[in-house]
Formats: C-alpha cells, sequence, structure tokens
C-alpha cells in the first residue's frame, strides 16, 4: 500500500513538473512581473486624439506665443525591466488568445499636465496573421490587450548629444 501511495504521488509530483515547464518553455522569461502602468484603450484613445487636436491647433499656440514654440516634451523615459515585463504580457497574452506574429506599434499623444497638452508615447498591442509582412497595415491592432504608456516625460527636454 505504501508502495502505491509513493508511486501514486511520484506521478503527481511529475505530471506537475512537465506542465510546469512546458507553461514556462512558451515564455522566454518566466520570470516577469504582471503589467502596472496599463492604460485603457479609451485612454490611448484620448492620447491620440489629443496629440492630433495640438498638432492642428499649432499655428494658434504658435501666433499665442510670440511666433515661438512653445518647450515641450521630447524624451520619454522608460524602466527597462517594466518595459521587458510589458513585452512578455503581450507576449504571453497573444499566445494565449492565438494571435500569430505579435508586435508593439508606437503612437505619439499628448495628455494633459498642469493645465497644458504635453506630448507622451504610448505602446499599442499588434499582431499579424500569415507570413512577416513589413507593411504596417498588416499588422492589426490589438485591441483585447491594454496598452501601455507612464514613461517619465523630459521636461525640461532631455537633449540628446550622441554622435559628432
Amino acid at each position: 500500500m505504501k508502495n502505491v501511495t509513493s508511486t501514486t504521488l511520484l506521478i503527481i509530483v511529475l505530471i506537475l513538473s512537465f506542465l510546469l515547464f512546458k507553461e514556462c518553455e512558451k515564455s522566454a522569461d518566466c520570470n516577469f512581473d504582471p503589467p502596472t502602468d496599463l492604460i485603457t484603450n479609451a485612454e490611448a484613445n484620448t492620447y491620440e486624439e489629443a496629440y492630433k487636436t495640438k498638432y492642428q491647433n499649432l499655428p494658434e499656440i504658435i501666433a499665442a506665443n510670440n511666433g515661438v514654440i512653445p518647450e515641450d516634451v521630447r524624451d520619454v523615459w522608460f524602466d527597462l525591466k517594466v518595459m521587458q515585463d510589458y513585452l512578455n504580457y503581450v507576449k504571453e497574452e497573444s499566445e494565449n488568445q492565438g494571435k500569430e506574429n505579435p508586435g508593439i506599434r508606437v503612437y505619439f499623444g499628448a495628455k494633459e499636465i498642469d493645465g497644458q497638452l504635453k506630448n507622451t508615447v504610448f505602446f499599442s498591442p499588434t499582431y499579424r496573421e500569415g507570413e512577416r509582412d513589413p507593411e504596417p497595415s498588416e499588422n492589426k491592432n490589438n485591441y483585447d490587450i491594454q496598452s501601455y504608456n507612464y514613461g517619465n516625460a523630459g521636461m525640461p527636454p532631455t537633449e540628446y548629444e550622441g554622435g559628432n
């Protein structure tokens, strides 16, 4: 009887180990934190619409600022671990949904900060059915996975001084 219990327990442990290994095999890195800085589809849409509105009204903004374009965000910094967690999240969720060829689309957006629209970027998950195709129109947004924002905007902007 003791032998049957030990054998049964061993089989259960082996099956659970196999399932855990298979689950980790699907993801390049099983050790990632769930992303916390997600934005809803509505927030992403608001950011993009605000960006389009802002630049549609650029002539009035310049005129109101004595012919000068006001200083705005030109760079957005994202923590590498947080970005990797988000990429792993998109990859795993895409696989769970059966979506092929997951990717990321970067959108320019604007959000209100201290009563002014300031530039930002946000990341939207994509997928593509079939073979790899470099045409952006073939990559469809996956609205079943949340977009990502919440980088740190450079205000004042951080000058890029690389290269000579």
